[in-house]
């Protein structure tokens, strides 16, 4: 499986003034887009697309995970992740929350 598409999502609240441009090569992406959703949810968004060529899940793992220290400790967050190369391509979420991580499939 292929890691296509992956979606960080976090409270608006918890994101630092300033934060820096996310390192796309360490995470093996070539494009991302970041998003303010400013409604009653207030959440901050931030899209990573069109992954490089040798770009792996456990690269942008790693790399996803020092992103996420520069936000507020203890920060929830909902990473979405799509996939091909599987037939059918799939899709997971993860979720840390209450200091535990959980991930669940979802189409």
């Amino acid at each position: 499986m292929n890691l296509t598409q992956a979606v960080l999502t976090v409270p608006s609240h918890m994101v630092p003034g300033g934060i820096p441009q996310p390192d796309l090569k360490q995470l093996g992406f070539s494009d991302y887009e970041h998003c303010s959703i400013i409604d009653s949810t207030k959440l901050t968004r931030f899209t990573f697309s069109h992954p490089t060529k040798h770009a792996t899940e456990a690269q942008f793992d790693d790399a996803i995970e020092q992103f996420i220290w520069l936000f507020a400790k203890g920060t929830p967050y909902v990473i979405d992740k799509s996939f091909t190369g599987k037939t059918p391509d799939s899709r997971h979420r993860y979720y840390y929350t209450n200091n535990k991580r959980i991930c669940e499939a979802i189409n």
